[in-house]
């Protein structure tokens, strides 16, 4: 090999070398690199990032930023008293029992201790609500609820103040493991330790109610909140930071908008000397008082100057409104509540960020307030049975009273809309009554009751449930009426019926079947072919269709198409059937047992619905029908 081949080996080596030596262990997966512009190297720019976390704060600064920062408070604050300001929304069933359970929350104070434990668990973490209870134990005890007589205080402490026992929480005993599961959560401590300024003790963790400031995993960069959960201070700090000094900085630089110059002859020579300097100065604050007094100048024209420079305060209004979108942003509360100034942009109604606002809010409520404000509902009705102010411990559900109030306006609409349903119902519900599926009197009954009504009551399912055996209804003859039947002639003039159609009814239900031709629901029936009777017709469609055999079938009555649209049907009604009905695939493609009830409220084949109508007047034995 050359002495040029080797020197050429050497300097690709070398470039190898110190390319990766720069790069100094870098790798790129997507494996572009670009020496021209340092892309990929060591010496890119934009890889010379790396995410370094927040310091964590203590909890003398959390305090302090809590009293001194007026902002920061707010944001403590608002979401806080939002999630319980209206209170429970709670059905006991008994008005009674409602005025007990307010009292007794007023006199604990119920919604300002949640209020307090939240923004103490929003602030340092966590907190825990101490419930002094009486049931004849200890704090350290667990609690009984067998013996519980009265519940007398709650107690707030802030979790800078609160030492879980760490050591209950855990075992490598699985079977120790399972038995603590059976008695409390895994991640729930046996014992809290609270160290007030008035005291220390220890107390059981069912004599609790805790709230966190989220969940954090295991793995957590400071043990500290392992249990409990983030302050809101460590995950906005560089937002509010940002925001602050923004303002602050907004209001410096409209000092200095207006500059101005004073031009002296001869002053670098003044200036010179002890003497010279003392004369500027005093000649300076004489033009500064004359200007402050007289609002007017007087300088001499040969050699001084006096003037003003204005900056250019584009752009600081857009970076001011950035950082306060960014905390708006981090802290999920509008910039209505959290700086009193309208919604901007697109959407000036602000309605997306009071959902994602009460959203937060919601959250809050399911995760610390709704199990622990069920806790003392518990005990509070408990002693009311003890004391002999309520009967009994009713059942109810845990509800939280909406969040949003409406204004007149908003509730106006809302009148408005629900007018406009009560309207419609009452033209669905006089249309019933003009096919008189219903009677008017039925429909006078269902309004009696109350101030709306729904179109379901007026046909409630119970009452057109038929039974099982609809020849022993008492009142209702439903046996074949002589004058029905010259229809079962043979059919040989078009003019006349020329379709068949089945009722078919087991156990106070009709079968029917999804019509392939997408035109709703219905029965078996159809077209009467040449040489068949009514009858014929019918059973022969039923067993095409639905796969069963039909026997001894009641006719109903004809169904007359009024629009040309549809055959006049004869109607017949089959309480007896053999086989399982099961859909042929091809006309009909499914197989179902319905009430009638539901039938009705079902996009029925309107033939088919037209014979469930002639059904339900010969079943009532009306006269004039």
């Amino acid at each position: 090999m050359s002495d040029r081949k080797r020197l050429k080996e050497y300097q690709i080596k070398s470039r190898g070398k110190a390319i990766l030596e720069r790069r100094q262990g870098t790798y790129r997966e997507d494996g572009y690199m670009n020496m021209l512009n340092k892309y990929g190297t060591s010496q890119d720019n934009s890889e010379a990032y790396d995410y370094m976390p927040e310091e964590f704060a203590d909890d003398m600064e959390l305090t302090r930023l809590y009293e001194g920062n007026g902002l920061f408070t707010k944001i403590i604050d608002r979401p806080s008293e939002e999630a319980i300001k209206h209170g429970f929304d709670i059905d006991y069933g008994d008005e009674a029992i409602s005025e007990y359970v307010e009292d007794k929350m007023d006199e604990l104070e119920l919604e300002d201790r949640f209020a307090t434990a939240e923004k103490w668990a929003r602030l340092y973490g966590g907190s825990i609500i101490v419930m002094l209870v009486d049931d004849g134990r200890g704090l350290e005890e667990p609690l009984d609820w067998n013996n519980v007589r009265s519940i007398e205080e709650l107690r707030v402490f802030d979790r800078s103040i609160v030492q879980p026992d760490y050591t209950s929480m855990y075992s490598n005993n699985a079977q120790e493991i399972m038995e603590k599961h059976r008695k409390r959560p895994l991640d729930q401590p046996e014992y809290y330790t609270v160290f007030s300024l008035y005291g220390y003790f220890t107390v059981h963790y069912t004599r609790c109610l805790v709230f966190r400031n989220g969940r954090l995993p295991e793995h957590t960069s400071n043990a500290l909140y392992r249990y409990w959960g983030i302050p809101e201070y460590v995950k906005i700090k560089r937002a509010l930071r940002e925001t602050i000094t923004a303002h602050s900085d907004g209001v410096k630089l409209l000092e200095r908008s207006v500059q101005a110059i004073y031009k002296m002859k001869g002053l670098a020579n003044l200036l010179a000397t002890d003497e010279g300097e003392d004369k500027a100065i005093r000649r300076m604050q004489i033009i500064d008082m004359a200007r402050g007094i007289l609002n007017s100048l007087a300088i001499d024209s040969d050699g001084e100057d006096y003037d003003f420079k204005t900056l250019q305060m584009a752009g600081v209004k857009d970076i001011l409104d950035s950082t306060c979108n960014m905390l708006s942003a981090v802290t999920d509360i509008p910039q209505t509540i959290l700086f009193g100034r309208s919604p901007a942009g697109e959407n000036s109604t602000g309605d997306s960020d009071f959902e994602n606002y009460y959203n937060m809010v919601e959250k809050i409520q399911k995760m610390n307030m709704k199990s622990n404000g069920r806790t003392v509902i518990d005990l509070i009705l408990i002693e009311g049975k003890e004391s002999g102010k309520i009967e009994k411990v009713p059942k109810y559900k845990m509800k939280f009273a909406p969040l949003w109030s409406m204004s007149e306006t908003e509730q106006a609409t809302v009148e408005q809309t629900r007018a406009a349903t009560e309207q419609t119902k009452a033209q669905t519900a006089q249309m019933y009554v003009d096919m008189q599926a219903v009677d008017p009197s039925e429909v006078r009954r269902v309004l009696a009751q109350g101030d709306t009504y729904d179109i379901q009551e007026l046909v409630p399912e119970d009452e057109f449930d038929l039974p099982d055996d609809l020849m022993n209804i008492e009142g209702v003859n439903l046996v074949e009426d002589p004058g029905k039947s010259g229809i079962d002639d043979m059919v040989k003039d078009e003019s006349a019926v020329t379709a068949a159609a089945i009722i078919v009814c087991r156990n106070g239900k009709i079968l029917i079947g999804k019509r392939s031709d997408g035109s709703g629901l219905c029965g078996p029936g159809g077209k009467i072919e040449v040489g068949e009777t009514l009858k014929q017709a019918a059973q022969r469609e039923a067993l095409e269709e639905f796969h069963i055999a039909t026997n001894n079938l009641i006719p109903i009555g004809i169904y007359k198409g009024t629009t040309g649209k549809y055959r006049d049907t004869m109607v017949y009604l089959c309480p007896d059937l053999k086989g399982e009905p099961e859909a042929d695939g091809n006309e009909m493609l499914s197989a179902e047992w319905k009430p009638i009830s539901e039938l009705l409220r079902s996009e029925l084949f309107p033939p088919f619905r037209e014979s469930i109508f002639m059904l339900l007047k010969e079943i009532r034995g009306d006269p004039n029908e």
